[in-house]
Formats: structure tokens, sequence, C-alpha cells
């Protein structure tokens, strides 16, 4: 079975209501009938889960919204080893900089676990962790925006802005 890999930008562009949210839906809607698999890590779960304890937040449980649109997959050994590899691969090539970078370690964990995984296609909003693919010579794997390869029939309308 095919499968894809969602970083956690293309589920905050969902939730967060980002002009770029429709098409995401279009393209889970074209993976599905392609009976293409989706994943995303545990961390897009930490992830997408911040702003909603932040102060005045309702403490959502990010980890059904998350589960109803892809697979959650937890760090393993492997996934570990294979993201702390990647990440030493990433000094290597940017330089010594580059060390101090938080993004970067969710970066090699989602790359890691998408790899893990076999997944054919990694999304990401993410043009950081697009172009990640370059900079490590990945191959095997795409990394593209989060974008219908068809355009719709019949596409759903975007919600009406709230006044």
């Amino acid at each position: 079975m095919l499968s894809a890999y969602f970083d956690t930008s293309v589920f905050l562009a969902i939730f967060n209501k980002e002009p770029s949210g429709p098409q995401i839906r279009s393209l889970l809607r074209e993976l599905r009938h392609e009976k293409v698999r989706i994943y995303t890590s545990i961390i897009s779960v930490q992830e997408v889960s911040v702003l909603s304890f932040r102060k005045g937040g309702m403490g959502d449980d990010n980890y059904v919204k998350l589960g109803k649109l892809a697979r959650i997959e937890t760090i393993t050994r492997e996934i570990a080893l294979l993201a702390a590899r990647i990440e030493a691969q990433l000094i290597d090539v940017l330089g010594k900089d580059q060390e101090d970078n938080k993004r970067r370690k969710w970066d090699c964990f989602h790359i890691a676990t998408a790899m893990h995984l076999g997944c054919g296609t990694l999304y990401a909003e993410d043009h950081k962790l697009l172009k990640r693919r370059d900079q490590l010579s990945i191959s095997g794997i795409s990394f593209l925006l989060p974008r219908p390869r068809s355009p719709e029939l019949f596409p759903t309308p975007p919600p009406a802005p709230s006044p």
C-alpha cells in the first residue's frame, strides 16, 4: 500500500484555517480516494497542542483530531537513531552555526519517521523542511507542498468569514 507523511505544518494550516487549508483538505480526499495511507508522528500531537494550552486555551485533545486525519506513529529506537544520524549529517552540511536550531531537531524526527515507514512523499507547509531533501541528498522520498495533483470538480467552498 502506498503511504504519505504529513508534517505538523500541514495540520496547523487546517486547524488555524489558513488559506491553504481547503487545498490540503482536497489533497486528503485525493489521497484517500487513491487508498494512500497517511502518517504523522506523535511529535505532531505535541506541536499542534501548544496553542490550545496557552493562557486562556481550552486544552483540546488534538490526538483525536490528528487521529481522524492520519495514523500517528510513535518514536521507536530505530526512528530515534535514524533522526540522530540525519541531524548529524545536517550539522555537517550546514555547519556549527545551525547546531542549536530547535526546529531542526523536530524536522529530523519527521524525516526519520517518514523514511522508517517507507513513505513515498513527505508533505509540509514548512519551506525549511522542504529544503532538507536537497540539503541531505535524500532519495526515494519526495518532499512536497500539500497540494492536490488534480483540481476537484466540485471543491468545498471556503468557510464564510466571521462577523
